[in-house]
C-alpha cells in the first residue's frame, strides 16, 4: 500500500504544529518518524491514520485521496490498515477476545465464528496471551495491554501499519521476535509508519528515517522527498 502526504499543515491557534509537509512511502517500505516531544509527531500519526483530516492537504492511499472516499472506499481502506497506539486503546468493559473480535466482525463478515476465533486464538498464542482471553481488558498489565493492541492490529494482516512508540511498554523479552515479526511481513509487502527515537528499531527496519522538528520534516534518506 503506497502512502502519500501531500502539502500537509495543521494549526492549533496561533501555533503552526504542521506545515507542508510532503512524503512518499512506496508499498513495502518502512518510514520511521523521529522527533522530540512536542514536535507534531502524535498530531501526524492521527492524521496518517484518517482519526482526523489535516486543515490543509491531503492523505492518499494508492493515489486516492482519504478525504474523498465513499463509504465502502473507506471501510475497503480501513480494512488493511493495522493500527497500534501508545496506550493499547481497548475497550475495558470487554474481554480479551471480544476486544480481538471487533475488527474481524466489522471488516471480515463473510468468515465464519469458528475462523473468526480460531484466528483470535492462533495470534493470541503467539503473543503468550491466550490464558487472557476471557480477561477483562481493564484487569491486564500494560506490557500486555500493548502486545493485544498489537495482536488487534496484526489480526487483519494489514497492509499499511502504523505504529505509535513500538515496543515502547512491551516486556524486552519480546523484542526479537517482533522486529523479526514485522521483518517478515515487511518482506510480504506491508507498508510500516513507524513513530519512534529507539534508535535499534531505526537501524534494523527504517528504510527511510524523516525528523520532525517545530512541525517541519527535516532530513532525507534513500529518496523520500519533503518539504520545509
Amino acid at each position: 500500500m503506497r502512502l502519500e502526504l501531500r502539502d500537509i499543515c495543521h494549526k492549533l491557534e496561533q501555533r503552526q504544529l504542521l506545515e507542508n509537509i510532503n512524503l512518499t512511502v512506496e508499498s513495502g517500505q518502512c518510514l520511521v518518524v523521529s522527533g522530540r516531544s512536542g514536535s507534531g509527531k502524535s498530531l501526524l500519526f492521527s492524521i496518517v491514520c484518517g482519526i482526523f483530516p489535516p486543515q490543509c492537504g491531503e492523505v492518499l492511499v494508492d493515489g486516492q485521496s482519504i478525504a474523498q472516499m465513499n463509504e465502502a472506499q473507506n471501510q475497503e481502506f480501513r480494512k488493511h490498515l493495522g493500527v497500534v497506539f501508545q496506550v493499547s486503546a481497548l475497550i475495558s468493559n470487554l474481554t480479551l477476545a471480544e476486544n480481538l473480535m471487533l475488527p474481524l466482525n466489522l471488516y471480515f463478515p463473510d468468515k465464519s465464528c469458528d475462523e473468526k476465533r480460531e484466528e483470535v486464538q492462533a495470534i493470541c498464542c503467539e503473543f503468550g496471551l491466550e490464558s487472557y482471553l476471557d480477561q477483562r481488558t481493564d484487569q491486564l498489565s500494560t506490557g500486555l495491554a500493548s502486545l493485544a493492541g498489537l495482536a488487534r492490529a496484526l489480526l487483519v494482516e494489514p497492509k499499511l501499519l502504523v505504529w505509535d512508540a513500538p515496543m515502547s511498554v512491551i516486556d524486552s523479552k519480546w523484542n526479537e521476535h517482533l522486529k523479526n515479526r514485522l521483518k517478515h511481513l515487511k518482506n510480504v509487502g506491508t507498508t510500516f509508519i513507524l513513530f519512534t527515537n529507539r534508535r535499534s528499531i531505526i537501524e534494523r527496519l527504517a528504510d527511510v528515517r524523516l525528523d520532525l522538528s517545530e512541525g517541519h520534516l527535516v532530513g532525507n534518506s534513500k529518496g523520500t522527498q519533503y518539504a520545509k
